[in-house]
């Protein structure tokens, strides 16, 4: 009879019969552990030595086809499970003293590092146009928000109107403009522009902040005084529902806001004013968004080794949003802007984790950290610091009023 036993490596011929081997028991090629082994190794091929993804402050950010993300003075919107990014599209070769936006990009990722980009959700040399975005000076800062009233999708941004003289724009007067989609992804159609913060000069800097309710509020910087002030929204987020008040305990001339909620209380995550330059961070808390706030100082801790920047300036950056950690009620991500008004293009993006360290919120340079989409983040250094190198030099300050970052 012919046999085939276990330790054979061949394939039996046919109408064999398999016979029980005549040796001791002992580990073979289908040993339970090893067959365990092998299942799993078939089952996971792609985790089994793959990195996760990770975000890298300060380095090029790169989006699936290979181009430089080019999405500034941003916000984050999670629906459904991924995220848009939204911000600035900027014209290559064109500086910030130029009209440089074309409109508002749009970036989608499921893991908040791999981003794909969607092109111009709201741009402005599309066909029909409305001379208030074709013709605008300055389109910088979008916020984005789902207004819960209708579903739809409401974008604010800060609209400058064309001043010409010698190609240069102006930001003595800002608009807040406003588009809606029905979609995440657009496209946004232009509904029109109000004045924030009941000035005639409008308002600078702002922020879309919601509460526990889905209720939204403008958060702006007013002009041409700099107070930060308030209003709610109307319920389907199109414009001021009130008066704009005061934020009480918020010093003056604080830019650049971005709110964010945590154990029932109002975060506030902001900068000074200094036009292009980075300046100190600055932190506030409040029971409710009406105040009274209370100073937290600078959250931030360590060293941008990548623009050579320490916590006083902020890693070289300024707060634009705080997005609520993937998986975490008690973490979320600050993020930040790298000016770089002569180059605008290849300005950076600094994503760092905010976590409560007993009762203070602090901001950690991490030089590679994974958005953790399982129930914890972790904290992780892929690659070792560079030493610091010096600052690089920086364009002069320019008047308050003609301020690009900060106005």
């Amino acid at each position: 009879m012919n046999t085939f036993t276990a330790g054979g490596l061949g394939k039996p011929a046919e109408g064999t019969t398999l016979a029980t081997p005549r040796y001791p028991a002992m580990p073979h090629l289908f040993s339970l552990p090893l067959l365990f082994s092998l299942v799993l190794a078939v089952a996971m091929p792609a985790r089994i030595g793959a990195a996760a993804p990770q975000i890298r402050p300060g380095q090029p950010w790169f989006d699936t086809s290979g181009d430089v993300i080019n999405a500034h003075g941003y916000s984050v919107l999670h629906h459904e499970g991924s995220y848009y990014w939204y911000g600035s599209w900027k014209i290559p070769g064109k500086t910030e003293a130029e009209k440089n936006e074309a409109g508002v990009s749009c970036y989608v990722s499921d893991d908040l590092v791999t981003w794909r980009n969607l092109g111009l959700v709201l741009s402005v040399t599309a066909a029909g146009m409305h001379p208030d975005i074709a013709d605008a000076g300055i389109l910088d800062r979008p916020k984005i928000i789902r207004v819960p009233s209708t579903g739809r999708f409401v974008m604010h941004f800060k609209l400058y109107p064309p001043r010409a003289r010698e190609g240069t724009t102006g930001t003595d007067v800002a608009y807040t403009g406003v588009a809606v989609a029905d979609r995440p992804e657009g496209p946004f159609v232009y509904h029109g522009k109000f004045l924030g913060a009941d000035s005639p000069n409008g308002s600078g800097d702002f922020a879309l902040f919601q509460d526990e309710t889905g209720t939204a509020f403008h958060v702006a910087v007013r002009k041409p005084d700099k107070q930060l002030v308030f209003a709610r929204l109307t319920s389907d987020g199109l414009g001021p529902a009130e008066l704009y008040r005061p934020m009480p305990g918020v010093e003056r001339a604080t830019e650049a806001p971005a709110l964010f909620r945590h154990d029932g209380r109002v975060y506030l995550l902001a900068s000074g004013s200094t036009g292009w330059k980075p300046n100190t961070a600055r932190l506030y808390v409040a029971d409710r968004i009406d105040g009274p706030y209370r100073a937290l100082g600078n959250p931030c801790r360590g060293v941008n080794p990548v623009h050579g920047y320490d916590a006083a300036l902020t890693f070289g950056g300024q707060s634009t949003y705080v997005l609520p950690m993937p998986g975490r009620s008690d973490a979320w991500i600050a993020m930040f802007d790298v000016w770089k008004p002569e180059d605008p293009v290849n300005a950076a993006y600094l994503w760092l984790p905010l976590v409560f360290e007993g009762n203070n919120a602090v901001i950690r340079w991490t030089d590679a950290w994974e958005p953790g989409l399982a129930p914890r983040a972790r904290l992780v250094t892929a690659y070792p610091r560079r030493p610091a190198a010096p600052a690089p030099s920086r364009p002069r300050t320019p008047s308050w009023s003609g301020a690009g970052a900060g106005s």
